[in-house]
């Protein structure tokens, strides 16, 4: 049997239910009915971490703590009160250009300070300590083979803190140069100096680091696969074993590395005069710890010599170089492994962006670092005349194309064979090798680096200290930044020729 419905039943069931809609939405929009959902919409949200995360994200938690102060005028944020008032901390008790000492911060600073922070101060000679009993932790875990000479004899006889090893570590971590009294830790601003290359940079965020419990870390490696065998059914009660297959490892090893910015200003850093540009100071600050995060894991190069060093390849690079501290990205296909080097010589190309990800295919060990199952581990960087010229190739997916998923990375401006391509400051143009010469009229030539940000790791031994000293004879106060960090790339063999895990194009026509 089968319902017949007319035309006529058809508009009468439509108008009721039009009808019901229009009175359900009539009693939604009124007045108590709007205030009751928005009382009910918030207070979910205030139990959503997620949501509150992200909410707090924007601007620093507790800054309505600051309204009706003064620093609230000058639009100065939590971060920047812990900044402004650790900065007169250090000042206190020093002798100013009037011939008295200094005061310190303000009656008000320090009340406002306590209020709205729960950062605490370790003496420098704490901080230093920790970093020696990490020390006096780790050398007894360094295998012997790897002391040499009479290293390896102290080492045997448990004599480690003899070592020339030891001694060097000590000096590496020693922070007495740059300790003026206590250290603030635990601020929120120095835990946003901290995290300025994650939140500011293009290239280190997206390299996987660790905190370094040690001023030396190993990383084990997985150098490749066990091998899976046929064999036949043991039926006998006496048959042999099966046979056995190895597996293969390496270590990378991460020594962390201090690093610092130092600089003078002219006149007293007194609490009122500073205060207009404590804003300006801090964030110039988090724009030189992100800048120099990415240019040391891509362009680190240790070599001290007059010629050879990718970045100043015919000169002698000042020992205070940030790129000095280890080598890097660009270093694995310029230097170590220059098999993963590509000349273009002449325009970039989609054939030439493609064809670097054949070169980072270790076969030995099964290895595809260049093809690998998440297209996100590959990235490929380029400085930012190359990337305009890969922008005009007919065939490159650019980011109206590629959808909003193009703002998952900072600075990445589209997709290349659907891995990220971001372009950076932190790469310069070269000469025809690829290496950064001293003559600024030389480097013409564009380059492009394909990596898997899977072959390295980075490590933080110690977060960013911001210490202050007030030089009266000089009229002058120094700033001084200092952090300690280490970089490791990952190889199958134990030796930098064996990395695969980064290629590139260069001699790129821009």
């Amino acid at each position: 049997m089968t319902d017949t419905v007319t035309l006529e039943a058809l508009a009468t069931d439509v108008k009721a239910q039009l009808k019901s809609i229009g009175d359900d939405v009539a009693d939604r929009t009124s007045d108590e009915k709007i205030k009751q959902l928005v009382g009910e919409a918030l207070d979910g949200l205030k139990n959503d971490e997620e949501f509150v995360r992200k909410l707090r994200f924007g601007s620093d938690a507790g800054d309505t703590q600051l309204v009706g102060t003064k620093y609230a005028r000058w639009g100065l944020s939590v971060s920047d009160v812990e900044w402004l008032y650790d900065t007169q901390m250090t000042l206190r008790g020093q002798r100013n250009n009037r011939g008295g000492q200094h005061a310190g911060p303000s009656e008000e600073l320090t009340r406002t300070f306590e209020s709205i922070s729960a950062a605490r101060y370790l003496s420098a000679d704490t901080v230093r300590e920790l970093d020696r009993k990490a020390l006096d932790d780790m050398f007894p875990r360094i295998p012997i083979a790897e002391f040499h000479g009479k290293d390896r004899t102290l080492a045997r006889a448990g004599k480690f803190e003899l070592t020339g090893a030891y001694q060097r570590a000590i000096l590496a971590m020693d922070t007495a140069e740059s300790g003026f009294g206590s250290q603030l830790v635990g601020a929120q601003y120095v835990g946003e100096l901290w995290e300025a290359p994650r939140k500011l940079g293009r290239v280190f965020p997206l390299i996987d680091s660790f905190e370094m419990t040690d001023p030396t870390a190993y990383l084990p490696v997985e150098v490749d696969i066990p091998e899976m065998l046929f064999v036949a059914e043991n039926t006998a009660n006496n048959s042999a074993e099966y046979g056995t297959v190895k597996t293969g490892s390496q270590r990378v090893q991460v020594d962390a590395k201090k690093f610092v910015i130092h600089q003078m200003w002219s006149g007293e850093m007194d609490e009122d005069s500073i205060i207009p540009f404590v804003p300006f100071l801090r964030r110039q600050a988090a724009l030189s710890v992100a800048h120099y995060t990415d240019s040391l894991v891509l362009n680190g190069d240790n070599t001290g010599t007059a010629t050879g060093n990718i970045n100043l390849d015919d000169a002698t690079p000042a020992v205070t170089k940030h790129y000095l501290a280890f080598d890097g990205i660009r270093h694995a296909w310029i230097v170590d492994n220059t098999a993963n080097g590509v000349d273009a010589a002449g325009p970039v190309t989609l054939s030439g962006l493609h064809g670097l990800r054949s070169k980072m295919i270790d076969l030995t060990r099964l290895t595809d670092w260049g093809h690998p199952i998440s297209k996100r581990d590959l990235v490929y960087f380029s400085d930012p005349e190359a990337a305009d010229k890969i922008a005009l190739i007919d065939e490159y997916l650019t980011v109206d194309k590629y959808g909003p998923a193009a703002t998952i990375f900072n600075g990445e401006a589209g997709s290349i064979a659907g891995h990220p391509h971001v372009s950076t400051i932190a790469i310069s143009k070269t000469e025809a090798d690829g290496k950064v010469s001293t003559t600024p009229g030389n480097n013409t030539k564009g380059q492009v680096v394909a990596a898997n940000v899977r072959g390295f790791k980075a490590g933080w031994r110690r977060r960013v200290m911001v210490e202050t000293e007030r030089l009266p004879a000089r009229d002058q106060t120094r700033i001084v930044y200092s952090l300690r960090l280490g970089f490791g790339r990952f190889t199958p063999t134990g030796a930098a020729s064996g990395i695969e895990a980064a290629a590139g194009l260069y001699n790129i026509t821009v």
